[in-house]
């Protein structure tokens, strides 16, 4: 009895879990192609989908870069923009970072890009 608890407890976990990080550690041309995207991109939404009490976030990209995470051969895309007169740079998970495209409308870059994810549920932006 212990042991079916202990794994149904952990099913849950990992279940409940999963969705975090969907897109975040990306082989290098993945990373190079959301790059590239993200560069010719003025503004984005961070939003993520599958988190409880999540706000959109939109802010104006000032530049992209992709760097080595040291694990494996994974890289993480960058995001730089101002706030408050500074500028930040926050590494995005490709599943919850949000642009506008012509005829398409509001996609995750993870999408655009055509990488299988779940971004759970659309932004208000």
């Amino acid at each position: 009895m212990k042991k079916s608890l202990l794994i149904l407890t952990t099913l849950f976990v990992f279940q409940f879990f999963s969705f975090a990080d969907q897109l975040a550690y990306l082989s290098k041309t993945d990373a190079d192609r959301a790059a590239t995207l993200l560069e010719s991109t003025k503004k984005v939404a961070l939003f993520c989908g599958c988190c409880d009490n999540q706000e959109v976030e939109v802010i104006k990209v000032k530049g992209v870069e992709v760097k080595y995470t040291g694990y494996e051969q994974y890289y993480e895309v960058f995001v730089m923009y101002s706030y408050q007169g500074e500028l930040k740079s926050v590494p995005v998970d490709l599943a919850y970072i949000w642009i506008k495209t012509k005829g398409v409308g509001l996609q995750t870059v993870g999408k655009a890009l055509g990488l299988e994810h779940d971004p759970c549920k659309t932004p208000d932006w």
